[in-house]
């Protein structure tokens, strides 16, 4: 099979390097059964590692479509467009194609899949989701049995990054954030990963193929964890919790429920010792239960592991129909299915502040636990839904306070 592989970033460079150097078991035997025939970069004479065959580099998407022996594209540009372009194109010419953009995937799931479909070739993406972990191929493997009505998973390594060294290192949150800067773990804009979109995106893809509907990134409640302290983290340790930024859908009869943000786990949950750069996926199925996937979630290698695990699919199933169907119609209920105790933090500036946030706090749970060190009151509620404390937050951020909160989860 000759393939052509778009954009030489990490992603690309680590794929090029599997095939071409004749990595792992199957490339050492496999000159005469795959080739790189074509990559596409944006500058031809911009200077590369010399193990780059210049010859193979091309700035023109046409000298790809357009070529007859290529089979397979490998998508690893990165961004909406041209990608998502490129890649419509591609399966209109009866290519199959390979992507490891999950912002492409979870915006156009239904329109890529349908083409594929329509056009008899695979749409493969197992890169988008989780890095190294094959949670793709294990979802569907398991959906062939099981019906699947829950999806928990830390999903992010620069968020995850951060909170883990927030808890080890005693820091708060802008100087790990720099220091992740600093190491090339986090964007110079890191809102993708602080705010949620990287998640979401991600849940997004999971959910929808879990559920057999197409829920997209904007569908899904998400909440940042920029607000964090050190002085929450510390409390976090004296009360037992370990802060984790957590993707949670859940499907109820007709409708789901989808959120990403912080919550707290007991430090004896598997998920809580999780850290860094390392991700996690469990998924709950009426028959077989809860399954945990662990791995790595970026990174070169990782990522290039699950496109060349895509490509020798291809190669060997190339004929198989995907039966992935996210045609189902399902209503969007926010926050409903998730509630519990919570954790808040305020900081009060006067005495006055002091009674007035105790007595909004009231309005909305009688029975909890508080505590006050220097300005900054600390509280656990009784069991509350996420609705009702999301509008008492609101209120609070109001009053002008920086406050802090985040659900309980199995506790």
């Amino acid at each position: 099979m000759k393939v052509a592989l778009l954009g030489m970033g990490t992603v690309g460079t680590g794929v090029y390097e599997i095939i071409n150097e004749e990595k792992g078991n199957y490339f050492a035997n496999a000159q005469d059964k795959v080739s790189i025939k074509k990559i596409l970069v944006r500058d031809i004479n911009k200077k590369r590692n010399p193990k780059f065959d210049k010859n193979l580099m091309t700035d023109s998407f046409e000298d790809i479509i357009n070529d007859d022996e290529i089979e397979t594209l490998i998508f690893a540009m990165g961004g909406m467009e041209p990608e998502f372009t490129f890649m419509k194109k591609a399966m209109e010419k009866k290519k199959h194609v390979i992507t490891a953009n999950k912002a492409v995937v979870s915006e156009h799931f239904d329109t890529l899949l349908d083409l594929a479909n329509k056009n008899n070739i695979m749409f493969l993406f197992e890169a988008s989701v989780g890095g190294g972990i094959p949670i793709i191929t294990s979802l569907k493997e398991t959906l062939k049995i099981n019906r699947i009505d829950e999806i928990k998973g830390i999903l992010n390594g620069t968020s995850n990054y951060i909170l883990s060294k927030m808890a080890s290192e005693g820091k708060n949150f802008d100087d790990v954030l720099k220091q992740a800067q600093d190491l090339g773990f986090a964007e110079a804009d890191p809102s993708a990963d602080v705010d949620g979109y990287d998640v979401s995106r991600k849940l997004a893809i999971l959910s929808s193929i879990a559920f057999g509907s197409h829920i997209k990134d904007e569908d899904i409640y998400k909440r940042g964890i920029r607000n964090v302290s050190k002085a929450d983290m510390e409390m976090f340790e004296n009360l037992g919790f370990v802060l984790k930024y957590l993707a949670h859908s859940k499907l109820v009869d007709d409708y789901y429920c989808a959120s990403v943000e912080p919550v707290l786990l007991s430090s004896k949950d598997i998920m809580s010792n999780v850290n860094e750069e390392f991700n996690i996926v469990s998924i709950k199925g009426n028959i077989i239960g809860e399954l945990q996937f662990y791995g790595k979630g970026a990174g070169k290698n990782a990522t290039a592991n699950a496109v060349v695990g895509d490509l020798l699919y291809i190669i060997n199933n190339g004929d198989k129909k995907d039966e992935l169907d996210i045609s189902r119609k399902l209503s969007n209920r926010g926050l409903e299915e998730f509630e519990g105790k919570y954790y808040i933090r305020v900081d009060v500036g006067n005495h006055d502040d002091f009674k007035s946030i105790i007595d909004m706090i009231d309005e909305v749970s009688k029975i909890k636990k508080m505590m006050v060190e220097k300005d900054k009151l600390f509280v656990i509620t009784e069991e509350l839904s996420a609705s009702t404390v999301n509008l008492l937050a609101e209120k609070l951020e109001k009053y002008g306070n920086s406050i802090f909160y985040a659900r309980i989860v199995g506790k």
